[in-house]
């Protein structure tokens, strides 16, 4: 007996918890309904800004999306809310998030921003009566040789800055290269193919002394041992602000070389902490602010993040923003927010995933749909004379 009445309170919570994701309430001739959207993220920890910034961007999407009435399909009208868990980057507690989303809350559809966290997800999110969408933040490369059907990629592969990196920092007459960048799955893979490239090119790691960019703030040990190789030019990001630290904390032991710094980390954030002065020589994205050049509606997005946010915008912040208003144009596409498979489906159908620069901060230009990447342009920038000096915008969608 005691057995039977646990199990009819556990389907009845569930029941409720299902009511979690999708909320329906009447309303006169039509009903409205509440969608949750799960996030899965670093939110404290040195790479907690980093998380936050995606964070805030789809909290951004939400409030104008809400504030314009939500979206309607048939007879509905949808606004949505944003859940957020903290993971840490860590594969463990990003599962537990997941798991609680899936089973606990009805969510269907999660954001997570690492590559880390994604990895083990992969194996999950189509596992049947308990399948899932992510929305991927990352710019692995890899997820495009084995893709996932319910998954989404946002910015552009790191492959894109491969070849314009190598070719700046070989310009400046950099050969020798110390490879720090942070540890886990987006750093392996990032340094892994950047030795190789570099090795091509001509170039010789002399060093790789790698920390994880997450969980520690203090490179002393490893810059030591790096610096003691006598590198030109030093490989190195994760989270913008520990990248920053390692870039201060190799000028104060007396480093006057240059950075390659990864695309995960923002030099223009990095500038505002340790000055212009420290970033001399330095190679990487594209300051967001310098994205206004060629999507106009940059500027505004930018002062409207900073009045609501209190702090400067980043590329996490724009893309996520301009992906979430995507994500729901494959909602209504797909004539449901629930139906995972036709929201994938969606994203490929009627432009969805084409976006205008005039009208948001990031200008997609569609979606491979046999992989899940939307296509953004990648452009790379070198830091010299105490100026950021952009390089030729890379659509690597149309390179074969």
């Amino acid at each position: 007996m005691r057995v039977k009445r646990i199990l009819i309170f556990a389907i009845a919570g569930l029941m409720t918890l299902s009511l979690v994701a999708v909320f329906l309430t009447g309303c006169g001739g039509g009903t409205k309904a509440e969608v949750v959207i799960g996030l899965t993220a670093p939110l404290s920890g040195p790479g907690a800004a980093y998380g936050a910034d995606v964070r805030d961007g789809l909290d951004m999407a939400i409030k104008k999306i809400n504030d314009a009435g939500g979206i309607k399909i048939g007879d509905t009208t949808y606004t949505f809310t944003l859940e957020s868990a903290d993971d840490q980057m860590t594969p463990d507690k990003a599962q537990a998030n997941t798991n609680r989303f899936v089973l606990e809350d009805g969510i269907s559809i999660i954001w997570d921003p690492t590559a880390n966290t994604i990895a083990p997800l992969l194996t999950k999110n189509t596992t049947s009566g308990e399948e899932f969408l992510i929305m991927a933040y990352s710019s692995v490369p890899l997820y495009a040789n084995a893709p996932n059907p319910l998954m989404v990629t946002l910015p552009p592969p790191f492959s894109v800055y491969m070849r314009p990196f190598i070719q700046t920092a070989m310009g400046q007459g950099w050969t020798r290269v110390a490879v720090m960048q942070t540890t886990g799955a987006y750093g392996d893979l990032w340094g892994s193919s950047f030795k190789t490239a570099w090795a091509g090119a001509g170039g010789t790691v002399v060093a790789e002394n790698r920390a994880n960019y997450y969980t520690e703030t203090d490179y002393s040990a490893y810059l030591t041992a790096a610096l003691a190789a006598n590198p030109q030019v030093i490989f190195c990001g994760g989270p913008s602000e520990p990248t920053g630290l390692l870039i201060k904390q190799a000028r104060d032991r007396g480093f006057t070389g240059g950075f390659l710094v990864i695309d995960q980390a923002k030099l223009d954030v990095i500038e505002e902490e340790i000055g212009m002065d420290s970033i001399e020589g330095a190679i990487g994205v594209l300051p967001v602010d310098l994205g206004a050049a060629d999507w106009p509606y940059m500027t505004t997005f930018a002062d409207d993040f900073q009045a609501q946010y209190g702090r400067k915008v980043t590329w996490e912040a724009a893309i996520c923003y301009t992906g979430f208003h995507i994500l729901t144009e494959a909602m209504k596409n797909a004539g449901s927010v629930t139906d995972l498979t036709a929201i994938r489906a969606g994203f490929a159908e009627n432009n969805a995933a084409v976006t205008s620069g005039d009208a948001f901060p990031v200008a997609f230009s569609g979606i491979n749909d046999s992989t899940g990447a939307l296509l953004m342009p990648g452009t790379p920038v070198f830091v010299k004379d105490g100026e950021f000096q952009p390089g030729a915008m890379v659509e690597w969608w149309k390179q074969s």
